[in-house]
């Protein structure tokens, strides 16, 4: 694994310790209710929190996001009787696939579109069910699990012919984990920002936002387990299997990241033998997603001809793929200067 410091442009963000907690009204409320419920009827609270854990807030694109979401040709796609909405730029190169993460929507990542749709690849972005312009997800209402992010990724990339590599934000990072597990056959090129990797890492920290206490919580374990079919640590991306790691990995994560630790980033890249480990400052959890000195590395990074690493299978990109992604280097070689200094 390598690791790289990238000194972002952007001013540093006010540190953790300098801003104070804050709880809503309404978080109050229900950190009263959940502590009595808790300690009346743990299963009751144990099935509340399961339910406010799995829903999703839904999100509305920006201005600028929209607009680039609207310069696109829409595309729709079904996953498990629902509507998924997503978004393609054309070009005659291979294909980029964008994966947003827990919470948020395709136009998150619409500032990596215009870069790589220049560069010569053809982009593909989607919402997630019961995000953004999709429907709902199986489960109803706001509920959704990483599984239907990973059907979703599996479905929006099969209708592509020529898959050069993927972008994931945060749980996004999550979702194409657990679609390599079911045995997705992954681009080659991957990138991880700010990867959610470590999903039983939130439990503590949740459960004392919402007031909820150490037996509720034990229940809250057990019965997402069960329900899942799978133990908690099913979902680290650290425990993914070796035979799916001869892949590329660029890992992303900002040290002042206050939504997912950068120790969850360094472990990934720590148990990835081919990951690329950029740390960033002053960019917390989405800014990111904007940083132009991100972009370009990220651009590099697929635009660098490929490694030879041992594969389980045969060549993954057709020939006149990797002849794109070789011209497309050479040419961003020569006019970008560098932004990252090893450490």
């Amino acid at each position: 694994m390598d690791s790289i410091t990238l000194q972002a442009s952007s001013a540093a963000s006010t540190s953790r310790t300098g801003i104070p907690n804050r709880i809503s009204p309404g978080q109050r409320l229900l950190q009263t209710g959940m502590r009595l419920l808790g300690s009346i009827h743990p299963s009751s609270a144990a099935t509340l929190m399961k339910r406010l854990w799995f829903s999703a807030p839904r999100s509305t694109p920006r201005a600028a996001e929209q607009a680039v979401l609207d310069s696109g040709a829409r595309l729709s796609f079904n996953v498990h009787g629902r509507k998924i909405a997503a978004w393609v730029w054309d070009n005659h190169g291979p294909t980029i696939l964008l994966l947003h993460g827990w919470g948020g929507y395709a136009g998150q990542l619409h500032a990596f579109v215009e870069p790589l749709h220049a560069a010569g690849f053809r982009v593909v972005a989607f919402d997630a069910p019961a995000h953004g312009a999709s429907a709902t997800s199986r489960h109803g209402g706001r509920r959704v699990t990483f599984f239907e992010f990973a059907d979703a990724l599996e479905t929006v990339a099969s209708a592509e012919s020529s898959v050069a590599g993927i972008i994931a934000h945060s749980g996004g990072c999550t979702a194409l984990s657990l679609a390599l597990r079911a045995g997705w056959n992954a681009p080659a090129n991957i990138v991880f920002v700010a990867p959610f990797a470590q999903p039983s890492a939130a439990i503590k920290g949740f459960a004392h936002a919402i007031g909820a206490n150490e037996r509720v919580v034990a229940t809250f374990s057990t019965d997402v387990e069960r329900w899942l079919g799978h133990p908690w640590s099913y979902l680290d991306i650290a425990t993914l299997e070796d035979t799916h790691k001869w892949r590329r990995l660029l890992v992303i994560h900002d040290e002042e990241d206050r939504e997912v630790p950068l120790s969850q980033a360094r472990a990934v890249a720590a148990s990835w033998p081919s990951a690329q480990l950029v740390e960033t400052r002053g960019l917390g959890h989405r800014r990111l997603l904007r940083e132009p000195a991100v972009i370009e590395s990220v651009l590099a990074f697929f635009a660098k001809p490929m490694l030879a690493a041992p594969r389980l299978g045969g060549d993954y990109l057709p020939r006149d793929s990797r002849a794109t992604l070789d011209a497309a280097y050479e040419g961003f070689a020569s006019r970008t200067p560098a932004t990252c200094a090893h450490r």
